[in-house]
């Protein structure tokens, strides 16, 4: 992949479990990010939601360059075009800006414990958020009804697991805002 031929989306903030994209989705299903880092290929499938931030379960190094694709369901690539980004660390608190095109966004993680049969995680930074990211025990939750999903209250600030954790889960939360 060439930094040629590539939409530069700018400095971008990476964490041990995903990396938050300042790119919407445009439709729902599971999609594919492919790139390579010192020629060896990384690719990587999960869900998005359309209208939603891009969050892609993938360890990224710090500080560098990557060139990567995105796919869309029906295996298009996403607006025609490859991207690239500086990958930094991610740090809470810090607002990033990514391409001249695209706003600013702060993105942070909080890390847990879950304790026995915990049903929810309340936090005010999660009042107002444009997009959460629930991992537990390294596994992406998806946002939703289903059992093993989670449903958040943007208003309150809450996390509500849609099945009680088991003590000891080790919960990861990346935040969009």
């Amino acid at each position: 992949m060439s930094t040629n031929d590539c939409q530069n989306i700018g400095v971008i903030p990476v964490s041990e479990v995903a990396i938050a994209l300042p790119l919407t989705a445009d439709v729902t299903g599971t999609w594919a990010f492919m790139t390579t880092f010192n020629g060896a290929y990384q690719y990587v499938q999960f869900t998005a939601e359309a209208g939603h931030h891009i969050v892609v379960p993938a360890l990224l190094n710090e500080d560098w360059m990557y060139n990567f694709k995105l796919f869309k369901p029906d295996t298009s690539l996403f607006n025609d075009t490859s991207y690239c980004m500086t990958t930094i660390p991610l740090v809470t608190g810090i607002v990033y800006n990514a391409g001249n095109d695209t706003p600013q966004i702060a993105v942070g993680k909080l890390q847990y414990v879950a304790t026995a049969n915990q049903s929810s995680i309340a936090e005010d930074i999660f009042v107002d958020a444009r997009q959460v990211a629930v991992f537990v025990e390294g596994i992406i939750m998806q946002e939703g009804n289903q059992p093993d999903g989670y449903l958040l209250n943007t208003a309150t600030g809450a996390i509500t697991f849609n099945s009680p954790l088991i003590e000891g889960q080790k919960i990861i939360v990346l935040y969009i805002k």
